[in-house]
């Protein structure tokens, strides 16, 4: 059974680590790097020759690490046969964490291309996977960048984009990734200020206690930036004026650069200064993106407002309608297409899953079975073993029997030679006696005495050997079988010294009065109504025989011999046992 439980233990071993294998050191600090230097880690693993690498998994490994640092560095990484390397090599899952980063950063590589739906498909994908392993900071990274896709695909419809960012700050705060927790909250205060700008006072401010901790002057002045925005929301043109300008001569981040300068352009405008607002329109760059060029119109119509062209007004507001409502156009359709692919999704992972629980569930059984008959093999052996045990216990024990048995025969042998000098002796002595029955005629009394004393002489032997005999049987009572002690009680008794002239049952009453001091005698006297199988009763509980002993010798039932004992307490008036009334009753005498 040991050698068949080592055997399964060292097959799912073998399975379990069958993918342990060695990682260059090289490779380790290279990603401890990337946390700090993107940018240098990117050259110095850019100068690693992937053919250097003959090992699979360090292939693997450079590929991720290569994918990953250009992405944070802002370098292209438009290769997807590079991130497949790792996608293909974790994909057994050997490495929970690297297969989580290598489909994470795939889904970086698709959204550059930028191709948004198979982008966010490996985000969820990484999201699951890192909330299998319980990898906080990647399954909170996942979210973020859904999130991120939320946000700028679906302007009109945030709600996912909110939602997507709350859950990725809670995972970052798990992981201690302030960073992360910073760049969250950012876009949710930039979220929040169109519809809830008391909410997304509340982000900035936590932004800008947290960027303090760390010194992080970059999240400090974007917080700014959206509070300067809040600001000019909350019709306080002086001091989202200040705020922006504030952000201008500091930020070099081109985005708050940007809308620093639209802000101020806006809250000149409302102020009244003409010619600021327009210098700042001028200075702010032209707008990259659909939300940016919404901000950028309306921004020229409260110019024009302030101006008091309203031709102008009318064309900038409706651009900037228009626009909006495209973005919110494509936002619906882009939900509704969302919808769809996810409700696909969810029904193919659904049957991926059923598949896999099946594949699983039948590898277990398989498992199971075979330590079932393993174990059953185990156990049939150990079976045979302990018969094989016992049969060799019960030769051994049948050995020491037949053993005693000769050395009781040894023993009779010795005391019948004893028994036939004496009876030799006896002859003689009969002899001497007839030879001087004639010198004795004439004191047959003296004659009559001597053999008197003979008979008392060769009594006493014979009840001196049974009460030896005796009491070695009582002591083998508790040892034998009832059967077994039967047999060696009457066969003992059968071998004594006077051929059986002795009386069985006499004997044991004998017996029975001496080792209680007369009070068996006594008892008997007192009671001479009691029958022959009530002393018979009396005599061997006084010998401490046990009622399935007695039921052999008197070949009764054990049940008839408790109620014969319980008739006779009764009649002798016993509250206790028999043999600590005799005690008691000797002690008296």
């Amino acid at each position: 059974m040991k050698k068949t439980i080592i055997f399964a233990l060292t097959l799912l071993l073998l399975m379990g680590c069958r993918h342990n294998r060695a990682v260059s050191p090289r490779l380790v600090e290279l990603d401890s790097l990337i946390a700090v230097a993107p940018d240098s880690a990117a050259v110095l693993l850019a100068a690693i020759p992937a053919d250097s690498l003959t090992d699979p998994e360090n292939r693997a490994y450079h590929a991720l690490l290569l994918t990953q640092s250009k992405y944070k560095a802002y370098i292209p990484a438009y290769s997807l046969d590079t991130i497949n390397l790792a996608v293909q090599q974790y994909s057994d899952g050997h490495d929970p964490e690297k297969q989580t980063r290598s489909i994470l950063y795939k889904g970086c590589v698709f959204e550059e291309l930028p191709q948004i739906d198979s982008a966010m498909y490996y985000y969820k994908a990484a999201e699951d996977l890192a909330t299998q392993s319980g990898d906080t900071y990647h399954r909170g990274y996942a979210l973020m960048r859904q999130a991120w896709l939320y946000q700028e695909q679906n302007s009109g419809e945030s709600i996912h984009a909110i939602n997507k960012y709350r859950q990725a700050i809670d995972l970052f705060n798990k992981s201690g990734a302030i960073d992360k927790q910073l760049a969250c909250m950012l876009e949710l205060s930039s979220l929040y200020y169109p519809i809830k700008p008391d909410s997304a006072q509340v982000f900035v401010e936590k932004v800008i206690q947290k960027a303090q901790s760390i010194a992080d002057s970059a999240s400090i002045l974007t917080a700014m930036r959206i509070n300067a925005q809040i600001l000019l929301d909350l019709n306080k043109y002086k001091e989202s004026k200040s705020l922006a300008m504030h952000v201008i001569s500091l930020a070099t981040d081109p985005a708050d650069q940007f809308n620093s300068f639209l802000i101020a352009s806006q809250a000149f405008s409302h102020m009244g200064q003409i010619d600021s607002a327009e210098f700042c329109l001028t200075c702010a760059e032209e707008p990259t993106s659909t939300r940016d060029s919404v901000v950028m119109y309306r921004a020229k119509a409260e110019l024009m407002q302030a101006k008091g062209d309203m031709q102008n007004y009318i064309v900038y507001s409706e651009k900037a309608i228009n626009m909006s409502g495209d973005i919110l156009s494509r936002s619906l359709q882009q939900k509704l297409i969302d919808i769809e692919k996810d409700s696909q999704l969810h029904i193919a992972e659904a049957d991926s899953k059923r598949a896999q629980h099946h594949s699983r569930f039948i590898a277990i059984l398989a498992i199971v079975l075979f330590l079932l008959v393993g174990i059953a093999f185990a156990f049939w052996q150990k079976r045979k073993k302990l018969e094989a045990v016992s049969k060799q216990n019960e030769i051994n024990k049948l050995y020491l029997e037949l053993k005693e048995i000769s050395q009781r025969s040894e023993s009779l042998s010795q005391q019948n030679k004893e028994l036939s000098q004496e009876n030799e002796e006896l002859q003689a002595l009969a002899k001497k006696a007839q030879q001087t029955e004639s010198d004795l005629s004439t004191d047959k009394d003296y004659a009559d005495l001597e053999n008197e004393r003979l008979k008392e002489k060769q009594l006493s032997k014979s009840l001196e050997y049974i009460a030896g005999l005796l009491h070695t049987f009582i002591q083998q009572s508790h040892e034998l079988k009832p059967s077994e002690f039967t047999e060696k009680f009457r066969k003992g008794f059968l071998e004594t010294p006077n051929g059986g002239e002795v009386d069985f049952w006499y004997t044991l009453r004998v017996q029975a009065d001496q080792v209680h001091g007369g009070a068996v005698e006594k008892l008997l006297a007192e009671h001479p109504d009691l029958n022959e199988k009530s002393i018979r009763v009396l005599c061997m509980s006084a010998l401490g025989f046990s009622t399935e002993m007695m039921a052999t010798c008197l070949q009764h039932k054990s049940d008839y011999i408790k109620t014969l004992k319980n008739r006779l307490k009764k009649k002798l008036d016993i509250n206790c046992s028999i043999p600590e009334y005799l005690k008691q009753l000797g002690e008296t005498r």
